[in-house]
């Protein structure tokens, strides 16, 4: 099936959006690489709204290209910053790249699982610990950094990309969710206790997105959103919500499975639909 993401689409302004009033600031997005990947897809619309960008990524050829694309497109302003969210330096790397300017918002969207699912048992332990570095401590390293800088500033937007596994558990990539639940978890609080500072945070509660080519083929087609249809909701919904989940067919997804079914009931469902999706009952 032909999966070709729609991210070269002519890019509407949003019209009510928080994000209007960064116009000319700046902004921090990590795992913005990959052209078909979420992180991009913020990016592009981001520099259309006119704001300059810090891109954060692992793949250091993919991510100055992107940063070349984006300043010659809508020139902007742009700084590449390749590094490995598992180093426990590359917040120092980031904030270096952020040196003399102010970031009104910061894009967390960065992730790491394996692309073979292992089971929990059979993942390596420094697998484990990866994936910790990168899902866990990276984003706690940067709302740490970049929030309090944002409270002291009395005004900045964090938008936190975490997934609807990590409300429902997901058996065959069940340490993936794992991280995906703490992000949620750091998310709420800190839109909490920032409540009446001039920051807002936003938790975005993804689900299948047109970013992975034909991997997805197996699951429900409708289920699958396109990553630029995304990033637009959820930037209208910053400092209106303080979670989205951005399409109708997740939300309705996720009601029938922490609403309607009991909790070993749901467990059981998404084991049962990771399993088909992924191929594991082959």
């Amino acid at each position: 099936m032909d999966r070709t993401a729609s991210h070269r689409r002519r890019l509407r302004p949003l019209r009510r959006s928080r994000i209007r009033a960064y116009r000319g600031g700046w902004a921090v997005v990590t795992g913005a690489a990959r052209e078909v990947g979420l992180g991009y897809a913020f990016a592009r619309q981001l520099a259309a709204e006119g704001m300059n960008l810090i891109l954060v990524d692992v793949l250091d050829e993919e991510l100055t290209a992107r940063a070349a694309e984006l300043h010659a497109e809508f020139g902007i302003d742009v700084r590449a910053v390749p590094c490995d969210m598992a180093d426990t330096n590359a917040i120092e790397q980031i904030e270096q790249a952020a040196s003399g300017i102010e970031i009104d918002l910061l894009v967390c969207n960065h992730m790491f699982t394996p692309a073979d699912t292992p089971r929990i048992l059979d993942m390596p332990l420094d697998v484990h610990r990866r994936m910790i570095d990168i899902n866990a401590r990276g984003y706690t390293d940067l709302v740490h950094r970049f929030g309090n800088q944002m409270r002291t500033r009395g005004r900045g937007s964090i938008v936190i990309v975490a997934s609807g596994v990590g409300l429902t558990s997901s058996p065959f990539t069940g340490a993936y969710g794992a991280n995906k639940a703490f992000q949620i978890g750091l998310g709420e609080a800190l839109w909490f206790e920032l409540l009446g500072s001039g920051v807002d945070v936003l938790v975005m509660v993804g689900g299948l997105m047109n970013t992975q080519g034909d991997l997805f083929d197996r699951y429900p087609q409708w289920l699958i959103s396109e990553p630029h249809a995304v990033v637009r909701r959820v930037l209208t919904a910053v400092g209106r919500k303080h979670m989205l989940v951005p399409s109708l067919p997740n939300r309705l997804f996720l009601l029938a499975q922490t609403r309607l079914m009991s909790r070993r009931r749901a467990v059981v469902s998404i084991g049962e639909f990771m399993a088909k999706g992924l191929g594991k009952t082959d």
